[in-house]
């Protein structure tokens, strides 16, 4: 190879390197932001589980939970484990992908 050609093989793995950074930086934002609206919709859920009474009975808080408003934390704790699930099938495949 001359010297022309390796100078150009350096630039383009060059701007590759550039574009799989660029790429990779967006998929993290990406992935942050869908965390934050995940934490603020949960923040939300239980704002509105929560009763006026419920702090006073923190003894016996799995009475309450039995009592009623128990398939809000179902949902809840659902949605955390599919949340959880996601984002390390997603972090394994990039892992793989920079190997």
């Amino acid at each position: 190879m001359t010297g022309k050609t390796e100078a150009r093989l350096r630039e383009i793995r060059s701007r590759t390197k550039q574009y799989r950074k660029k790429y990779e930086n967006r998929l993290l934002t990406c992935l942050a932001m869908c965390n934050l609206i995940l934490f603020a919709g949960i923040g939300v859920l239980f704002r509105s589980v929560q009763g006026p009474g419920t702090v006073a009975v923190a003894d016996a808080y799995g009475t309450v939970l039995l009592r009623d408003g128990a398939g809000v934390y179902v949902v809840i704790g659902i949605v955390a484990f599919v949340a959880g699930v996601a984002l390390t099938v997603i972090c394994i495949r990039l892992k793989k992908k920079n190997l």
